[in-house]
């Protein structure tokens, strides 16, 4: 549950590049935001600190590359945990067949913003 956890927080920033970039009303931004929905898991706090963080994010062209987005040390590893949640999440046989395919997309978008490899494998004890 805690990687579920830990993986929405990182779709949340996601959506929150992608609203900015490409507004809401895109199909990556809504595959996050059903993400979210599924990771979230009932969660009406987590669920409403995606919308309140996505709803607060102004589209603006002009600085793509100014993502709002938090920096710290050991970010790109707990990315590639995220990535990789998100990957077992979407091929999990307890996972709705119709959440699969979000959840491995969102992965996808992630892997590819960060410039990481998708097929990133986190070995837990």
């Amino acid at each position: 549950m805690q990687k579920q956890k830990d993986a929405l927080y990182f779709v949340t920033e996601q959506a929150c590049c992608l609203a900015q970039a490409t507004g809401r009303e895109t199909d990556d931004f809504h595959a996050c935001q059903d993400a979210a929905a599924y990771l979230a898991d009932g969660d009406a706090e987590a669920l409403a600190d995606f919308r309140g963080r996505t709803g607060a994010v102004q589209r603006d062209l002009t600085g793509l590359e100014d993502y709002d987005t938090e920096q710290y040390d050991g970010k790109i590893e707990d990315v590639r945990e995220a990535v990789s949640a998100l990957n077992v999440l979407g091929t999990a046989g307890d996972t709705p067949e119709e959440t699969r395919g979000t959840l491995l997309k969102v992965a996808e978008i992630i892997a590819a913003f960060y410039d990481i490899d998708n097929n990133v494998s986190v070995v837990t004890a």
